[in-house]
């Protein structure tokens, strides 16, 4: 098996990893020392990045490394060495912070033709760039200046060099072939279906504004648009399938699943160990997904989309007086993105449909972006990705060493949501309160169930990768009911899965929207009995970033296996009683009655199983949606 590092590409953002700086150590701090540099996001200027200074650098240090005069302990060598291999940390963070600008900048204006040409073109070069990085600083590995790699990367990372296998022609062409097509989907997306019907054009909008049409032609036209949208994206699909089957094989995997799981992801699980979450899932948490739905009816969702309509600085207000009530350091990140305009969350016609945190190392620094959807979801969204914001913002590690544990990573928002809904109420007011926190927990079972289905989707995809597009659409259809999803009895495929970004952009990544779920439920649990130590676990997770693996994470905090079913039941079971207590403080044993919960006050509406069910199932797409228009930092 080869051993590559992972190097930074466009199609999939880098999340965290900021330069090991300096700044005054507080007395109290949980973080390593970084510097943070006052510089307003629009002061941040895209140049471009043509790798001259770096590869000057690269090449300085390759020649005293082979020269006989680094194979003994010298002062001036030494110095020598330091101050190149600081230049070169230095370089790699400008390329990273200028993939992060442009990649910002072709999210922010649809995918407009010239942003995507610098993206590609950064992000091959990027490729090729952290190559040679790896194979030049690999030559110190066997020399007494071993040390200046080590105090960043740790012991480990010098049999990783040792190791090191250049990327094959083969490989960079395959992974130029894989972000072209990535590209496509993008472009494919941000055009509008259009359909012909009796002679007349249609597309969603047109549909959308078409009141004069009856029921029966309107469910006619809408199921050609989303046929006519899936097969342009499937056909990319296929192609993609094809396209990472073969780099997996370049590298000794029989099946891109394996490959991405361990060489993508680092994870300290197997596609092999993650059945049994699945199986579990199906098991105990597609009936509590049920039993959420009695709790919350469209009608409440409405009701909190309606008191919850705001965009951008107004969302921030609202959020940020609460971030001083979880931890004092979190509100003074919190302050800084603000005080830099570290974020773009306004509406735009331009924008693409994304969510994600990016970090930009140049300036020690990050930023979120998203496409506001206009309703509660917004909210959700703003603590989600300031939850990556806060880890990538502290992050010590550099790009050339940083450790992308995904499973963790996710952790950090999906955590933070959770220690929000204490403060629904006050935000919200009793009754919107009482419907985000159940739906903020709602999410995150949904996370669980859209995570464990989209990993088997895909796994067994690409098991088969020869599948037709028609055979594709049938599987997924096949595996959504088992994950509670319904179908009209005529209908044998399931097409809106091309409308899920990770699916062609970040394949094998949906699962640690589960993993963390599963943890992120657990330490919410843990908030109800004893919120002082669910704090603390969140900040000890926060500050320990993603470079250790989810498993060894999760123990070393506290939080419990999920890879035992007994534990992905007890974890169901403890949402189950929360539920039922709210039931009984309200004195009611039928949690199909309870629209109000307890401390949230209110009245009782009831509302039939089938329409609750067709809701909560537009509902589920809608989040599934949104949690995968968040940008991965999975790299080729």
């Amino acid at each position: 098996m080869k051993k590559h590092f992972c190097a930074p590409g466009l199609g999939a953002l880098l999340l965290a990893a900021c330069l090991m700086l300096t700044i005054p150590a507080r007395a109290a701090g949980r973080y390593p020392e970084k510097e943070h540099l006052p510089v307003d996001f629009a002061d941040m200027e895209y140049t471009g990045y043509d790798g001259a200074a770096l590869r000057s650098a690269l090449s300085a240090l390759e020649q005293i490394a082979a020269s006989p005069a680094a194979r003994t302990e010298d002062a001036e060598v030494r110095a020598a060495l330091e101050e190149l291999y600081g230049r070169i940390l230095s370089e790699v963070d400008q390329l990273s912070t200028q993939s992060a600008l442009i990649g910002i900048r072709y999210d922010a204006n649809g995918a407009d033709q010239e942003a995507a040409d610098e993206s590609a073109a950064l992000s091959q070069l990027s490729v090729q760039l952290f190559d040679e990085c790896y194979r030049t600083l690999g030559l110190l590995a066997d020399t007494p200046y071993r040390d200046i790699l080590e105090r960043d990367a740790g012991p480990e990372i010098l049999d990783e060099l040792r190791n090191y296998q250049a990327l094959t022609d083969r490989e960079s062409a395959l992974y130029e072939e894989e972000e072209r097509l990535v590209q496509a989907y993008d472009q494919a997306m941000a055009r509008p279906a259009q359909v012909i019907v009796d002679g007349q054009v249609w597309t969603e909008e047109s549909l959308a504004q078409a009141r004069e049409l009856d029921d029966g032609t309107w469910r006619e036209i809408s199921a050609l648009l989303e046929r006519e949208q899936n097969r342009a994206a499937g056909e990319i699909f296929l192609q993609l399938v094809r396209v990472r089957t073969e780099i997996a094989r370049e590298n000794g995997y029989d099946s891109y699943a394996d490959y991405a799981y361990r060489e993508s992801y680092d994870r300290d699980y197997t596609t092999e160990d993650i059945e049994t979450v699945r199986r579990a899932a199906k098991r105990y948490w597609v009936p509590l997904e049920v039993r959420l739905m009695d709790a919350l009816s469209e009608r409440d969702l409405r009701a909190l989309d309606v008191r919850t309509r705001a965009f951008g600085d107004d969302i921030l207000d609202a959020v940020e007086p609460y971030m001083e009530r979880i931890d004092p350091e979190l509100a003074e990140t919190f302050a800084f993105m603000r005080q830099y305009h570290l974020y773009d969350i306004a509406p735009s016609d331009s924008k693409l449909p994304v969510g994600y945190t990016v970090g930009l190392p140049a300036y020690g620094t990050a930023f979120i972006f998203d496409d506001p959807y206009g309703d509660h979801q917004d909210y959700s969204t703003v603590i989600h990705e300031f939850g990556h914001f806060n880890e990538t913002f502290h992050s010590a590690e550099h790009d050339l060493w940083s450790s992308f544990h995904i499973d963790v990573g996710e952790i950090h928002s999906q955590g933070l949501e959770v220690l929000f809904t204490a403060y629904a109420g006050e935000i919200f007011g009793p009754e919107g309160g009482r419907a985000f926190y159940w739906a903020t927990i709602s999410n995150m079972v949904s996370s669980v169930l859209e995570g464990c289905m989209y990993d088997e989707f895909q796994t067994a995809v690409y098991a088969d990768p020869d599948m037709t597009l028609e055979e594709v659409n049938r599987l997924f259809k096949d595996i959504s009911e088992e994950y509670g999803y319904f179908y009209e009895e005529d209908e044998e495929e399931s097409c809106f899965w091309v409308e899920i970004p990770h699916n062609f952009q970040s394949p094998m990544y949906y699962i640690s929207y589960a993993t963390s779920a599963l943890s992120a439920l657990d330490l919410w649990l843990i908030s109800l009995e004893d919120r002082d130590k669910a704090v603390d676990i969140y900040l000890d997770l926060a500050a320990m970033g993603m470079s250790r693996p989810y498993r060894e994470t999760v123990e070393a905090v506290g939080l419990r296996d999920i890879f035992r079913e007994k534990t992905m039941r007890l974890l169901a079971d403890g949402i189950q009683d929360r539920l039922a207590e709210e039931a009984g403080e309200r004195g009611s044993g039928n949690l199909s009655a309870v629209l109000l919960g307890a401390g949230f006050g209110g009245a009782v509406i009831l509302i039939s199983a089938g329409t609750l069910l067709v809701c909560w199932r537009r509902r589920r797409k809608q989040a599934a949606m949104a949690r995968a228009a968040e940008t991965p930092w999975e790299i080729p």
